[in-house]
């Protein structure tokens, strides 16, 4: 009897303590569950961490049904990804600015120690739409205006994306084109290439940007269009007299031979 006792209790020790002791050694896990015996969370023996709803991290709450909620402190960082290197490692930063308060969001890349590094959108192909969910080109924009596949700029101009549209007066346009001073320059950014073009403070306002920082290109092209369009118009005319003044003195030639003859 006291062996049969025996066997026994040595058998519910085995199987509800060695065995779940040895089990939780093996797989070194953590498993959380609710009060319906749910698993909700579970932490497996490499490290990878599941949860049913959402995680929820450093203090933060809900938000809607996002799987994911971080809070960032003022005056430190969001989330950082990195190559752990003992050295100069490398990192992603993702979150608010860091300050004492949170104005606008970042995305970049940092070497430490060393320099930015480049941060590159779609590798291999796909577009990147700003301010749209339907980019059509490789970069495009919510004013309509793109990055076309062969690279090239391209302004939105779809009558659709403006309102009170009138002629530019000739006389605006030769006026703007004459206060125009083209200029050699070479940016701070860059002192290895030279450009040339125009200061924007020292623009005419009908080409300068409302800030006085920047021009519009097209802003440029569209006053040279007009004025030379103006030259065009004025050299046809000018061929028209021409041509008239040649048929004339054409004919008082042909009479004065005429009256020479008949002498």
């Amino acid at each position: 009897m006291k062996n049969r006792f025996a066997t026994i209790l040595a058998l519910v020790f085995l199987t509800f303590v060695v065995i779940p002791a040895y089990m939780a050694k093996a797989e070194d896990r953590l498993t959380v569950l609710n009060s319906d015996d749910e698993e909700v969370f579970n932490v497996n023996e490499y490290g990878y961490v599941s949860s049913k709803k959402g995680l929820l991290a450093n203090g933060s709450s809900s938000v809607g049904a996002a799987p994911m909620v971080l809070a960032q402190d003022i005056g430190n960082r969001g989330i950082v990804i990195t190559d752990e290197a003992a050295t100069n490692p490398k990192r992603i930063y993702f979150g608010w600015n860091v300050g004492t308060v949170h104005e606008y969001a970042e995305i970049f890349a940092l070497q430490e120690g060393v320099a930015y590094k480049n941060l590159i959108l779609n590798p291999a192909a796909g577009n990147v739409g700003i301010g749209t969910t339907s980019p059509s080109y490789p970069l495009q924009m919510r004013s309509g205006a793109y990055v076309s596949t062969g690279g090239v700029w391209t302004n939105a101009s779809s009558r659709e994306y403006k309102k009170d549209i009138k002629r530019l007066s000739t006389q605006n346009a030769i006026d703007t084109l004459k206060q125009l001073d083209p200029v050699e320059f070479i940016y701070k950014a860059d002192s290895q290439e030279k450009h040339v073009g125009f200061i924007a403070e020292d623009a005419p306002e009908l080409v300068a940007s409302k800030d006085r920082k920047g021009m519009s290109s097209m802003d440029v092209v569209a006053v040279l269009t007009k004025v030379v369009q103006e030259q065009q118009r004025t050299v046809q005319e000018q061929k028209a007299t021409i041509a008239e003044l040649s048929r004339r003195l054409a004919v008082v030639e042909r009479r004065g031979k005429i009256a020479k003859y008949q002498d």
